[in-house]
């Protein structure tokens, strides 16, 4: 029950058209449907491959052209998340600030802790 090389390529193409589609709306769930399919096809098809490669069939020029593509397609995904993940670090820095920035108020530790002098302003601080 191996599916063809032809049927398996396909499937990873179209599975490819779905992510793209999901990161260009930038919407979380469909692109966690369609990664995960994806990632699906992409194991149906390396095992449809390496089949192929047992049955002495070579790998034609636009088969291998058709790889190339989803290939250099997989890059702009990557890189593509790699920014959406940037972004969403950034919101949520602003949202949800790190307890680091509770040190550089100027009256003192904001969230509790140790502080130096109590009572007295960082500015009024001497610098000794």
């Amino acid at each position: 029950m191996s599916m063809p090389l032809e049927e398996a390529l396909q499937a990873v193409e179209q599975h490819i058209e779905a992510v793209s589609a999901a990161l260009l709306k930038a919407d979380a769930p469909t692109l966690e449907q369609a990664s995960t399919g994806l990632r699906d096809a992409a194991a149906r098809f390396s095992y449809a491959l390496d089949l192929s490669r047992q049955q002495v069939s070579s790998i034609t020029p636009a088969l291998r052209a058709r790889m190339d593509a989803i290939a250099a397609t997989l890059v702009v995904h990557r890189e593509s998340l790699a920014r959406l993940a940037a972004i969403t670090d950034r919101q949520t820095a602003v949202l949800v600030p790190s307890q680091d920035s509770s040190a550089n108020a100027t009256y003192g530790n904001g969230l509790g802790g140790k502080q130096k002098a109590a009572g007295i302003a960082k500015i009024y601080r001497s610098a000794g």
